[in-house]
């Protein structure tokens, strides 16, 4: 089923539903009669878009020749990337589980990003922030510290990356990165690493504060964002290290379930 309900502003993402559901190749002329732009020009600054993002993804997922977009990949292949491009065009505002496999996934695109480790706050749920963090601190092999307030869910952090030199010593190298699923990531508030470096007595030194977003962002918009949040790891990056590795099977599972799901609502 094509996806006729044109939102203003993700055109990319549209064509990239289009393409990685049906596994059918779209031609300029099919474009406008789908989504209804009659303007040629803006349909083939579209479809110069997808080629130029195409080119940064070690993987390619759509070759483009005369106009025609040919997709390389269906969403039961990269269904986790399937899930990011959905959340990037309709929102993250529904009631499933989608939420929380982006966490997953993203935990996992740091984890082969760095070639290190990853701990997913909020597994189980019925833990609590201090909970977590008394966990964290073994695993870091760093003193813990201060409380954090009951008010706290995750104090802004979804997953932690982390590297040690396996030497039984702290100091060691670490990612607090937030999850942001939804279309106004933008707004999110940075991490609070004043509260972070006294909750674990780990120096600000040794850590990096990130964000991964469903969206692609786009070059005019990235200094801005990295300035904001530390390292972006948006869905081209997400793309590019997921999938480095083979992908956990409870994780790919999930998401294909998911994905099921959301192409029969």
């Amino acid at each position: 089923m094509d996806y006729v309900d044109f939102k203003e502003g993700k055109a990319i993402e549209w064509l990239e539903l289009n393409l990685l559901q049906t596994g059918r190749f779209m031609s300029k002329s099919k474009i406008i009669t789908i989504s209804g732009e009659e303007d040629e020009d803006i349909v083939d600054s579209w479809i110069s878009e997808l080629e130029e993002r195409s080119r940064f993804y070690k993987d390619p997922l759509y070759e483009i020749e005369n106009n025609i977009i040919r997709p390389l990949k269906s969403y039961t292949e990269v269904p986790e990337y399937f899930l990011c491009v959905y959340y990037s065009f309709y929102g993250a505002s529904d009631t499933s589980n989608g939420t929380k496999l982006f966490e997953i996934l993203s935990a996992y695109a740091l984890k082969n990003f760095i070639d290190g480790n990853v701990y997913v706050l909020g597994f189980p749920a019925s833990k609590n922030l201090n909970t977590y963090l008394d966990e964290l601190a073994v695993r870091c092999i760093e003193e813990r510290g201060l409380l954090a307030s009951n008010d706290y869910k995750d104090d802004g952090v979804d997953a932690i990356g982390y590297k040690t030199f396996d030497d039984g010593r702290s100091g060691n190298f670490y990612v607090l990165m937030q999850c942001a699923a939804g279309i106004h990531w933008t707004k999110k508030k940075a991490i609070n690493l004043g509260r972070w470096t006294n909750y674990i007595q780990w120096f600000n030194t040794n850590i990096i504060c990130s964000i991964s977003t469903v969206d692609y962002v786009v070059q005019k918009d990235w200094v801005k964002r990295v300035s904001d949040y530390g390292m972006v790891l948006d869905r081209l990056r997400i793309y590019n290290f997921l999938y480095k590795e083979e992908v956990d099977v409870s994780l790919r599972t999930d998401t294909l379930e998911w994905c099921s799901v959301k192409i029969e609502e």
